[in-house]
């Protein structure tokens, strides 16, 4: 559990940061096409990789907290055991896709090697490791959620 104490409060960290760094940069780049007549070249290139690392951060959040959409309805006339089932099967199936989509993503890490932004002094696969890695972190979330789940008591 302090591991995970201590991932959240990591990651809450950075998307702070990487709010901060969006506001301050988009401000600037508002700043200075009004007043200078000139944006930040850069700025748009660099605000898309950071919302999308705050995107695939931000899942590892909403695993944890447990507030992703879900449809609940379905399982409201089960009973607490058939509850626990669907639960489970859920969190299987939620890790299952995970997996398979972290997996993939080296793929497209792979086909971006070597190609640049046109106004950042990085290449795109740095935008694309924001998919493993958001794998990985709630992948790990999910593990630990299924894990709490079946260890705690079955009810009869």
């Amino acid at each position: 559990m302090r591991l995970f104490s201590l991932l959240d409060r990591l990651v809450l960290a950075l998307l702070g940061a990487a709010l901060v760094m969006l506001v301050g940069v988009g401000g600037t780049q508002i700043v200075l096409r009004e007043t200078v007549g000139t944006p930040l070249p850069w700025a748009t290139e660099f605000s898309v990789v950071l919302m999308i690392w705050a995107t695939m951060l931000s899942g590892y959040v909403g695993v944890r907290r447990n507030s992703h959409l879900s449809a609940d309805f379905l399982g409201l006339s089960l009973s607490e055991r058939r509850r626990r089932v669907l639960r489970t099967a859920s969190l299987l199936l939620s890790l299952l896709f995970v997996v398979i989509y972290g997996w993939q993503s080296f793929v497209v890490i792979d086909a971006m090697e070597g190609i640049p932004f046109t106004s950042l002094p990085i290449t795109q696969p740095v935008l694309y490791l924001s998919l493993p890695v958001g794998a990985v972190l709630m992948a790990l979330a999910l593990l630990e959620r299924l894990w709490r789940d079946l260890c705690a008591e079955v009810p009869l």
